[in-house]
């Protein structure tokens, strides 16, 4: 078919803008439907079945053209092909497009945040086009222009001249939309492939491939096979559910389950071929990582080392990728893992390394409706482990709580970032998110985090609604390394956007009547900020005349973004601090004694160079396993004593009973230890002076429940018998401490180790930072709050306020049956708190919240009616063993529901807190 017959077989692109603008407007996500399945039906009935060029424009970000184009780049790009002078009142609109306006701007009512419709406003002032002339072909023709020029600026300016000379300022604002991967139109992929066809979701979840699915699915009656994956075709992964350690019956199978470690890294599939030797890596998102990864052994460094791992002819497997670090022997943090790929092939540089949890292809024969454990048994069959390139990642095989609860608990004392339940007997359902996977994260409650007191000297402007004020705030500390009151200086920390009024946010606004537009190339000498940070203030102002504020946060983590080199986690406004100027405001030293604060919420049992390695033995291989006869464990087994010649009297004197010895160190090798360095050994706790215990057994829990003894750990031996030297005890030494004992290292050594007494050495000090443990502040809503810091620069995603809150209603509803002579004042009374409670249960829930009738672990605040207070101290009893929530009124709800931000609980709502 000729281009012409193509353009003939299109319809105007103008109609569908206007059908963008009509579904952008509507409410409900039906009368949306109903609006796209008219058109569908129109375009149907009058162009054919072939709804591709269309649908590629409906769902931009599923089309897999790349035009390498955001918002400033775009802007530059019409400022040229507009002729406009940089320094122009239109081409500071564009570039500037999130500043308001001022009384000088020639668009006084543009909308502040939204390019598109800025830029929609200076076009719509030059534009000399006066008739639609181009078809939804025209726009995807010119989209693969734009695309194919990608990264050439010249050739895209011609290419937008063009534009502007043929289509209109309307077509011109949903085609940038288009460009940017953005219809901001309230519909989901889901809604729109639902409306096309019964089958839609189903078949993209198979093959990611958005023209297959309009070309197999054209005929809306027609009704094909199940669908199943390919080979080098990219499919949506199966997914986790994200929940509680409680019921987990849709993961047993047979009365077991697997768990299994949750790896940080990011979702791969990896699809290969032996007979061209050919891979391809694909993203949870069917983003193809191929040029990175690499797609044959002699052009990438996980190709080269892997290739002859793979015994079957074709596979596809699913897994994580993660940044391996060989010096370290380590995981490291999923935020390098783009760096190592991109680095030299140097075994000796950290580099990128598959953790394979599953096969889903093996020779031509999709595994989708094999059982995990049978996929599991295919997998070690035809993959052989090569450790730091291509790992199989270990699982066990449990079945109760109880091991659910003491797999989170070990993950804790690991520092991992949490576990994953399977069901042995599941299916792999492609772009699935139900209860057969589960993955739980542990729960740390943010009471015990920390407020500070940080100077506010710069601004940006918001989009959307805030898109006319300052939304969001620069915070910097003093430096204090160099003191200097005439010429301080400041350095930046971190920039907040939620926790105040609209009142509050006047106030902001109210200090910044005198500022000044920032420059990170002639920054103030007073402040010290990255001149390439991507977190660039839009204004700033003197630190003489700016606020101080205090703010709250889940915890400091590491950032390149910020003068300190670090930043804070979900930063939110407090409250303004009238007395105190900026001599006052958190300093650098403050700031380093806070992050060793952090440091205080679990006790780490070895450290994480060990966890490495616990992880590399719990790995699996592929041989079959041997029957061996029942017998003690090697590490619980004792020593003959016979032919050992004592060598030293280092323990002369001294009686010990090794209960256990550990991975390490066995019990007969402490035991050759002690005999040989002058010391006796028992079998009984009763009369022995010295008790070692390295891996649990009943024996040890039944020596720690009685109290009587010190549980020492075997490398206390070993560091004494290295040594020769009786090394006094110390807390990294003890597995579990007498009250007499304790009392002892309080009045000589702080909890981490570090003696008052003793003088400090580079090892003391590495080993006592060592068992200062991560502060892991994390909670179950995981998927939004790390949406929320990535892409919403930890505003809060609009419409979920309470996205860090779980709450507990404290509701006493009145009988609801009673007889209508009995309801006295009382009753109403009760019924009226009844309501009120029940309208902020709806409000917390609709805007992000976790709500609960129950009392557990994780609760943020607990929700009452301020006129019946009666269970308070009850209430604070069934909390004492957990850190104590905010107890707050319904009007504290009332109050972020109207500033749509989450207030500071202190004052009028605040009824107890920690």
């Amino acid at each position: 078919m000729s281009q012409q017959q193509d353009r003939q077989n299109s319809p105007s692109f103008y109609n569908l803008c206007e059908l963008f603008e009509r579904i952008a407007n509507s409410r409900g996500t039906e009368v949306k439907k109903r609006l796209f399945q008219r058109y569908l039906h129109d375009w149907r009935h009058h162009f054919g079945y072939d709804f591709y060029d269309a649908m590629r424009l409906f769902l931009p970000h599923l089309d897999r053209r790349r035009f390498n184009m955001k918002e400033m780049r775009l802007a530059r790009i019409y400022t040229e092909a507009l002729g406009l002078s940089r320094s122009s009142r239109d081409a500071v609109e564009l570039i500037k497009y999130k500043q308001p306006p001022t009384s000088a701007s020639p668009h006084p009512k543009k909308a502040t945040g939204d390019f598109p419709a800025v830029a929609f406003d200076v076009i719509n002032e030059r534009s000399t086009v006066l008739r639609a002339t181009r078809t939804v072909h025209d726009v995807d023709v010119l989209l693969d222009k734009i695309s194919e020029a990608a990264g050439n600026d010249k050739v895209t300016v011609n290419i937008f001249k063009e534009v502007l000379n043929t289509y209109m300022p309307l077509e011109q604002k949903w085609l940038i939309r288009i460009i940017l991967k953005d219809l901001n139109i309230g519909m989901t992929d889901n809604s729109i492939l639902q409306v096309y066809h019964p089958q839609a979701r189903e078949r993209y979840a198979h093959c990611s491939n958005l023209e297959k699915v309009c070309k197999e699915l054209q005929d809306p009656y027609l009704k094909l096979n199940q669908s199943t994956i390919q080979l080098f075709q990219a499919f949506k992964p199966q997914l986790g559910t994200r929940d509680r350690p409680s019921d987990f019956t849709s993961l047993q199978h047979h009365g077991r389950f697997f768990i299994e470690e949750k790896i940080d890294g990011e979702r791969i599939q990896m699809h290969f071929d032996r007979r061209t030797k050919q891979f391809m890596w694909f993203s949870r998102r069917a983003t193809d990582y191929t040029s990175m990864y690499g797609g044959f052994p002699d052009k990438g460094i996980l190709p080269q080392n892997i290739v002859s791992c793979l015994k079957a002819n074709t596979m596809i497997l699913d897994g994580e990728m993660v940044a391996y670090d060989p010096k370290l022997d380590v995981f490291l943090p999923f935020g390098t893992l783009k760096s190592a790929a991109k680095g030299n092939i140097d075994i000796h540089k950290a580099r990128p390394c598959f953790v394979v949890f599953d096969i889903v292809y093996c020779n031509g024969t999709p595994l989708l409706g094999y059982p995990l454990e049978q996929r599991l048994e295919v997998l070690n069959k035809v993959v052989v482990q090569k450790y730091g390139y291509l790992n199989l990642l270990g699982r066990e095989e449990k079945k109760t709580l109880e091991d659910v609860i003491d797999a989170l608990d070990h993950a804790i004392q690991m520092r991992q970032e949490g576990i994953i339940l399977k069901n042995p007997g599941s299916v792999y359902e492609p772009g699935a998110r139900n209860h057969t996977w589960v993955k739980i994260k542990p729960e740390y409650m943010n009471s015990s985090s920390d407020n500070f007191d940080l100077l506010v000297v710069g601004g940006s402007y918001g989009s959307g609604r805030r898109g006319n004020k300052l939304s969001q705030f620069l915070c910097v500390i003093r430096d204090d390394r160099a003191e200097d009151d005439d010429n301080p200086r400041f350095i930046s920390f971190c920039m907040i956007g939620t926790g105040y009024t609209l009142d509050e946010l006047d106030d902001f606004k109210e200090a910044f009547k005198e500022h000044q537009p920032y420059d990170p190339r002639r920054q103030p000498p007073w402040l010290i900020h990255p001149e390439n940070s991507s977190e660039k203030p839009d204004v700033i102002m003197s630190y003489k005349t700016s606020l101080v504020v205090e703010i709250t946060a889940a915890e400091t983590i590491s950032s390149n973004s910020w003068g300190t080199g670090y930043t804070l986690r979900f930063p939110r406004f407090v409250q303004f601090r009238p007395d105190k100027s900026w001599k006052d405001i958190m300093t650098w030293s403050d700031m380093l004694r806070t992050m060793r604060r952090q440091k205080t919420r679990e006790s780490t049992s070895s450290s994480f160079s060990q966890s490495r390695k616990k992880r590399q033995r719990t790995t699996p291989t592929a041989s079959k396993p041997t029957r061996t006869q029942l017998g003690m464990l090697g590490s619980q087994q004792g020593v003959d004593t016979r032919d050992i010649v004592e060598a030293s009297s280092l323990f002369l004197d001294m009686t010990f009973y090794v209960v256990t010895g550990d991975n390490e160190h066995p019990k007969a090798n402490l035991e050759a230890m002690i005999k040989e360095n002058g010391g006796t050994f028992m079998q009984q706790a009763r009369n022995s002076q010295y008790v070692i215990a390295g891996t649990e057994s009943i024996v040890v829990k039944g020596i720690i429940r009685q109290g009587t003894h010190d549980v020492i750990l075997p490398q206390w031996i070993v560091d004494c018998v290295e040594k020769q030297d009786l090394i006094p005890l110390q807390p990294k030494y003890m597995k579990y401490t007498t009250k007499k004992t304790e009392d002892t290292f309080r009045a000589s050594i702080d909890k981490w180790g570090d003696s008052y007494l003793q003088d400090a050495t580079e090892q003391s000090l590495r080993e006592v930072m060592e068992r200062m443990p991560l502060n892991v502040n994390d909670d179950t809503r995981e998927l939004a709050n790390e949406i929320q810091e990535r892409y919403f620069n930890n505003v809060p995603i609009p419409g979920r306020v309470f996205q860090l809150v779980k709450s507990y209603i404290d509701d006493d509803p009145p009988d609801a049956n009673i007889d209508i002579n009995d309801m006295d004042m009382t009753w109403v009374a009760k019924q009226r708190a009844h309501e009120r409670l029940e309208m902020a249960s709806v409000n917390l829930r609709f805007r992000g919240a976790q709500v609960t009738r129950t009392i557990e672990d994780g609760i943020t605040h607990v929700i009452f009616d301020k006129n019946d207070m009666n269970r308070i101290p009850r209430l604070i009893k069934a909390f004492k063993n957990v850190p104590l929530p905010h107890f707050v009124s319904t009007e504290w709800v009332d109050a972020c529901v109207l500033n749509k931000t989450l207030v500071n609980e202190k004052g009028k709502y605040l009824f107890l807190s920690l």
